[in-house]
């Protein structure tokens, strides 16, 4: 059967010293993997400070997934990044259904060798599907997923999620107080549009 490996570690391992940090972690783990319940064979568990992995059955809510992960990090105000893999595998079996770390395996090992690879790059996506042009057509996607992503500051992160969770700007103006023109502007300055976009079309690649 056809699974996805899902691997995030910490982009600053330094970070992960930080005493509330583990909690903030296993916070952002326990939302996903009640809101995935129905997209994971075993749930998001950290196996070591600043790492969770989790095996998922299906791409298009592995994506979702990971969407969620990112936006749970700015919808709390969270100020650490992630990196992720993705790494499609068939597993004839599975040892546990309900701990990813029990499970042993090539594609656990080539999913940490993908995530070993990443932490020396700027990247923080990697998608690995079974069909190389699918893959490649994610990566680059994700590519430009993470610069809207990265380009908001700590400081946006209110106003960006408020944006995610209400399109029309005149409604989100009014929460915080602003003119619609400057609600407007806000908008357009953060690129919200752009980033419905590029998700949409990472999904699209997914079908």
């Amino acid at each position: 059967m056809n699974h996805y490996i899902l691997m995030s570690e910490i982009r600053d391992p330094r970070q992960a010293a930080d005493p509330g940090f583990q909690k903030d972690l296993k916070n952002v783990t326990g939302i996903i993997n009640r809101v995935h319940r129905k997209d994971l064979i075993t749930p998001l568990d950290i196996v070591v400070p600043g790492e969770f992995q989790g095996i998922t059955n299906n791409l298009e809510g592995s994506l979702n997934m990971l969407f969620d992960i990112e936006e749970c990090l700015i919808e709390n105000s969270l100020d650490f990044k992630l990196k992720h893999v993705l790494y499609h595998d068939t597993l004839e079996t599975l040892q546990s259904k309900h701990l990813a770390y029990e499970r042993l395996g090539f594609g656990l090992i080539d999913a940490r060798n993908r995530l070993s690879q990443i932490k020396k790059t700027d990247s923080r996506f990697l998608v690995v599907t079974s069909n190389e042009k699918q893959s490649l057509d994610l990566n680059n996607l994700f590519f430009i997923y993470e610069d809207y992503v990265d380009s908001w500051k700590k400081s946006d992160h209110e106003l960006v999620s408020a944006f995610m969770n209400n399109k029309d700007y005149k409604e989100v103006a009014e929460q915080f107080g602003l003119n619609i023109s400057s609600g407007w502007r806000r908008e357009r300055s953060l690129r919200i549009r752009q980033y419905f976009t590029v998700k949409e079309m990472i999904l699209g690649v997914a079908e």
